[in-house]
């Protein structure tokens, strides 16, 4: 860009710190602005907090800015779809946290706008699956496409926490705004899952079960679910798990994909910066790759600036965002729960 991105935040988010601020510190083309919330004080303290100038005590203000030319929404799931809209609108790119919305027919809604807006203005919306970015994804494509698996039989991918990290207080065990395991990190197996598959050149995945448990009513604490893919070297099955419950001794974060002649295990595909390993074992040797250590944040949002600089669609939006939420919907409909609701 000829000048700095001016970026807004909706939302004073626990993540927005690591997610945004923290990268935004090391990038000379972004300049943070605004502190938008609904509470005017926690806006200002966020601003002391992050040395970002201005606080405003309502999203509507951050939109109407002619200072912003794009916005980090970091709100619960259920207000995605109503403020990507209204940003959209206002003619400002969109930075959109995972997931992408409450459920599919939100998601198909936001991506409609989106692509609309891009035709229209050059406008860029992006879904904030950060790891997507980092060089460890292009590492585990360059597993897959080698062929030293042989013929993959079956890709897993887990993301589980102890019981008690997630307390029962916070708002993702909270329906209304899009609670649950699978929307708040179940959702990031499925995307390992499926950009293993795609690259191996499958489409999308059928959910063939699931199961769920779920200490508070509608809610997923713990959600497992099987699913298969039509490949050109034959089916695929997958499982999927995550778990806001887990057994500290049953804490799993990786993706293991295992194929007729081996397996490749990556341990974390989620945050590298804070340890990772890829190991892939053929014939009973194993082989050990070096997993760069920088924030995966840091890559999303050199990714955004130059999709915003050369007007190019981002990698995690679009039909992989679509497609992302419906996988998740399935889930929720084969463990014999609803879809996370829209927001009323």
């Amino acid at each position: 860009m000829s000048t700095a991105m001016r970026i807004g935040l909706i939302a004073a988010a626990r993540i927005t710190d690591k997610a945004l601020v923290a990268p935004a510190n090391e990038i000379d083309d972004v300049e943070l602005v605004v502190v938008g919330a609904r509470d005017l004080d926690r806006a200002r303290a966020s601003a002391d907090q992050w040395n970002i100038a201005d606080a405003v005590g309502s999203y509507e203000e951050v939109l109407a800015r002619d200072d912003v030319d794009a916005v980090y929404i970091a709100t619960p799931a259920t207000a995605h779809h109503k403020w990507t809209l209204a940003a959209l609108a206002a003619g400002k790119h969109v930075l959109c946290e995972k997931p992408l919305a409450a459920n599919a027919g939100d998601a198909a809604d936001m991506i409609a706008a989106g692509e609309q807006a891009f035709a229209d203005h050059g406008l860029i919306l992006m879904e904030a699956y950060h790891w997507r970015y980092h060089p460890l994804a292009n590492q585990i494509e360059a597993v897959l496409t080698s062929g030293d698996l042989g013929t993959v039989q079956h890709i897993a991918g887990h993301f589980n926490l102890p019981d008690g990290a997630i307390p029962q207080t916070d708002i993702r065990w909270d329906l209304a705004i899009g609670g649950g395991a699978t929307m708040d990190l179940g959702c990031y197996p499925i995307q390992w899952s499926r950009f293993a598959a795609h690259t191996l050149g499958a489409g999308e995945p059928t959910v063939t079960s699931a199961t769920a448990v779920t200490p508070i009513e509608h809610i997923d604490g713990k959600l497992t679910a099987e699913l298969s893919w039509d490949a050109p070297q034959g089916a695929i099955t997958g499982t999927i798990e995550s778990s806001m419950i887990e057994d500290p001794d049953d804490l799993l974060i990786d993706l293991v994909v295992t194929g007729t002649n081996g397996t490749m295990t990556v341990v974390n595909p989620l945050a590298p910066q804070n340890g990772a390993s890829l190991e892939v074992e053929v014939g009973g040797e194993t082989t050990i790759h070096e997993v760069a250590t920088t924030a995966t944040y840091f890559h999303q949002l050199v990714a955004f600036v130059e999709a915003v600089d050369t007007g190019t669609m981002a990698i995690t939006s679009g039909a992989d965002s679509l497609a992302t939420m419906k996988v998740i919907d399935a889930c929720y409909t084969a463990a014999g729960l609803e879809p996370r609701p829209s927001a009323n």
